[in-house]
């Protein structure tokens, strides 16, 4: 019954989504046109500017009010974890806001759904924002059918690996951030860089499935032809890495976020972590006297990935979208201003946010989708059991893709007849 019910909601959301259009044809408003009092009186429940954030947006919100002080804004600030389920809640009622801050790891929960607006629809000023993003990476930001820009990025958060540079050389493993990226290609030899460092009481990894949650950093569960990607020689290789740190005892057995692991930080004995820009900020505040210990590079296995980040939407039932536009262009443009690049000095000199815009054209293989989150749980309660397995793993991550795609199939049928049927 339950199954049924999914099946149900699913196509109806798709079949919402082919036959919506808006009643009326957007205006598209240049970022230095002021507002009109006919803009206010063509918006009637609402005489204001709702926006909905995760983080603290002050800084914006005060620079926005100085460029256009006639627009009224009220913030509301919810938790992290609750504001995607919130925002599909609140659609369609008066307490939906006009826009909202996105972690772009809720895509894969909002692309399927028909919420939020197309920023295309907004003029061919959206064109130069869009230009910005990296072509394969477009699906992050689009809708499940790839025929609508529902979000801009804040930052585009490439991953990468951060290291102890004085830690490894002092070892004698490679401290140069191209050399460690070579070295670390290879996994047998992250393995043995951990099996050496430990006998010094010094970590690369936290949780023996780190390794795993790199290769995640660089795909989707699914792939652009809705197939199981995550049994890819990556992911093999990978789960080697895990294996050999649960044998081996290589795990820290504990998180930066919990204070054990960040006072093993501090103390030296976490060499290694993997993550977006935002982590350079983390480490000045966990070990602000590490400045100039700390260098990044790309992340193992030649892989190219990305990190969760910010991004930005308006919903589709605003009716303030002139407006919300508005807000929108002014939070990337502030952005990009205040993203110039830079030598960082906690990272011995390195240019990190060159680095990762540079790195960013590389990443691939990313397409959220509605079926993330329930493929998601399936893979962690079999990922341990892989793990802990002395069987082939191709064998069986082939099995789990059977299985997977097995469960998802009608799911997975109808997202693409949807797709299908986009410009019929």
């Amino acid at each position: 019954m339950i199954r049924f019910w999914r099946l149900t909601i699913l196509t109806m959301l798709f079949v919402m989504t082919a036959c919506s259009s808006y009643l009326t044809e957007l205006t598209p408003v240049s970022l230095d046109t002021e507002d009109s009092q006919q803009s206010k009186d063509t918006h009637g429940k609402k005489d204001e500017l709702l926006v909905w954030t995760y983080y603290d947006t002050t800084e914006t919100d005060r620079q926005f009010l100085k460029l256009y002080p006639q627009i009224k804004v009220k913030t509301v600030r919810l938790k992290y974890e609750d504001i995607a389920d919130a925002l599909i809640k609140a659609y369609g009622t008066s307490e939906s806001p006009d826009v909202v801050f996105l972690d772009s790891s809720m895509a894969g929960k909002l692309n399927g759904l028909d919420i939020l607006s197309d920023l295309r629809e907004q003029g061919n000023q959206v064109g130069r924002f869009e230009q910005q993003i990296p072509a394969d990476m477009l699906p992050q930001f689009s809708d499940v059918k790839m025929d609508k820009l529902i979000a801009l990025p804040i930052e585009l958060s490439t991953a990468f690996t951060y290291y102890r540079a004085d830690l490894l050389e002092e070892n004698g493993f490679p401290a140069n951030p191209d050399k460690l990226a070579e070295y670390l290609s290879e996994p047998q030899n992250w393995v043995d860089m951990a099996i050496k460092l430990k006998e010094k009481g010094i970590f690369l990894f936290q949780h023996y499935t780190d390794p795993i949650e790199v290769a995640a950093m660089s795909s989707s569960i699914l792939d652009r032809n809705l197939e199981f990607a995550w049994d890819s020689q990556t992911f093999q290789d990978a789960i080697y890495v895990a294996r050999e740190i649960r044998r081996n005892g290589l795990a820290l057995r504990s998180s930066i976020w919990d204070p054990s692991g960040e006072q093993a930080l501090r103390d030296g004995q976490l060499a290694m972590l993997h993550g977006g820009p935002w982590t350079t900020d983390s480490l000045k505040n966990w070990a602000p006297d590490q400045a100039g210990l700390w260098r990044v590079s790309k992340l193992p296995f030649r892989l190219y990935g990305y990190r969760d980040g910010a991004m930005i939407s308006i919903t589709k039932d605003s009716e303030h979208k002139s407006e919300a536009w508005k807000y929108v262009q002014t939070v990337v443009l502030l952005t990009k201003t205040s993203d110039d690049s830079g030598k960082e000095s906690y990272l011995g000199g390195q240019d990190p946010k060159s680095m990762a815009k540079s790195y960013a054209q590389f990443n691939k293989g990313i397409y959220p989708t509605p079926l993330d989150a329930e493929l998601k749980d399936l893979w962690d309660k079999n990922i341990a059991g892989i793990i802990e397995s002395d069987q082939s793993i191709a064998g069986q991550l082939s099995l789990l893709k059977e299985q997977m795609e097995q469960v998802t199939e009608e799911e997975r049928t109808i997202i693409k007849e949807a797709i299908e049927s986009k410009d019929e």
